[in-house]
């Protein structure tokens, strides 16, 4: 069943407190979406919802197990003012059939966007047995031609299209374009990124994760191997003779993003300390996986306390990963380093443009307030900067302080990964 209903163009700008997009407690729905561009009119959203979240019930007339999924969009276009104007929007209900033998339902909805323009695109997922949903939101950027989400990306195995761009060795991957038959397109190889933001206060930083690309070839699209993109890194494909004009996919490692080698461990561990060189350089993970255990023990005293540590630690490690990777891991980037150090902000304050985070820890005391920006760039739409400039006050250092005496404290809303 689909019931489908839209609304005319409008200007919006209310301020929301929209903490919960990035709050995985916030709801039972955690979905994936990825924007397709279909044709010179329309893009299609598609939906991931995983079976696992969903509460499926006999209250239907058929009397077999369903759950009744919603989605509810809005779509901005963005004008030269950066101004947002809502040109349209729809819910469409879903009744999505128990399968013991899938994993997930694949939504998709028909978006009326067009070529030429930039939008915002707000989405609200529901389950309507369970009454909690999820707000996400996506950038479509058609201003350019041709742009990253002109193509389309296959599982070669169903046929389905894929919602991360993540190359992975147990899914053989199929590309289309939706305007052109290409049967190649060039692949510029980029080593994976090693560089992790300085503290806040260091300004006029321009982090460039990417500095050349190390090789390049041409791949024949009716026969992708994982073999050719087993090494991390980004891989970006195009039409043409330089790195432009296409789409990126990536390889941060086989259960990204979860980290579990000792060498993904001990990376994020820069911001609260300076690594030991020989912990990096460790070939065997043996002297690594040590120093990483010795690390924490250090700053718990006790075991007990160490493993609540680790566990904090990298469960924030896990959602920024899974909220703000773009074309470098999540955790990489401002965002991701401010969410693990700080946690989940009180405030969020969105435009399509820019997101305020502030923080309210000490009630006594002034609130941190950091600005991000989104950062325009061939490789992916959801990359933001931190606006160092803007900060008027961080407390980092009583952070890390607090982290490397293991005394850092829980948020309430602290909520542990599941998968």
């Amino acid at each position: 069943m689909i019931l489908a209903a839209c609304s005319g163009s409008r200007k919006t700008s209310v301020p929301r407190n929209l903490r919960m997009i990035y709050h995985p407690g916030s709801s039972s729905l955690h979905p994936e979406l990825k924007v397709y561009n279909t044709s010179d009119t329309s893009s299609m959203l598609l939906v991931k919802i995983f079976t696992r979240e969903l509460l499926y019930n006999l209250a239907n007339a058929e009397n077999q197990l369903s759950s009744q999924a919603e989605v509810f969009y809005s779509l901005y276009d963005f004008n030269e003012d950066k101004e947002k104007e809502l040109v349209d929007s729809a819910t469409t209900a879903f009744k999505l059939d128990k399968n013991p033998a899938i994993h997930y339902h694949l939504l998709k909805i028909e978006v009326p966007a067009k070529a030429g323009k930039k939008y915002m695109l707000e989405v609200i997922t529901t389950d309507l047995n369970r009454h909690t949903n999820q707000y996400s939101f996506l950038k479509i950027d058609r201003k350019n031609e041709p742009a990253i989400q002109d193509f389309l990306v296959y599982n070669k195995q169903n046929n389905k299209l894929v919602t991360e761009p993540f190359i992975n060795e147990s899914i053989p991957l199929k590309i289309n374009h939706y305007q052109h038959d290409f049967d190649s397109l060039y692949v510029y190889y980029f080593p994976s990124a090693k560089d992790v933001p300085p503290l806040p206060e260091v300004k006029d930083t321009i982090l460039n994760y990417y500095s050349g690309y190390d090789t390049t070839w041409v791949c024949y699209l009716d026969s992708i191997t994982y073999s050719n993109f087993s090494r991390k890194g980004m891989y970006y494909f195009t039409s043409q003779t330089k790195p432009e004009g296409g789409f990126a996919l990536f390889n941060f490692g086989k259960n990204f993003p979860v980290i579990r080698t000792p060498d993904e461990l001990l990376a994020p561990l820069a911001y609260l300390h300076t690594i030991d060189s020989v912990a990096k350089t460790d070939t065997t993970g043996k002297y690594t996986k040590l120093y990483v255990d010795n690390f924490w023990l250090k700053r718990a005293k006790n075991m007990e306390r160490s493993r609540e540590l680790i566990k904090l630690f990298y469960n924030r490690v896990f959602f920024a990963n899974f909220y703000f990777t773009s074309h470098v891991e999540g955790w990489r980037t401002g965002r991701g380093m401010i969410y693990i150090i700080y946690g989940l902000p009180d405030h969020i304050y969105k435009t399509g443009e820019e997101e305020r985070w502030i923080y309210h820890h000490d009630p006594m005391g002034p609130g941190i307030t950091f600005y991000f920006s989104y950062q325009q760039n061939p490789y992916s739409l959801i990359h933001f900067i931190l606006e160092r400039e803007k900060i008027k006050y961080s407390d980092w250092d009583t952070f890390i302080e607090l982290w490397n005496s293991g005394e850092i404290f829980y948020n309430s809303d602290e909520v542990y990964r599941t998968r």
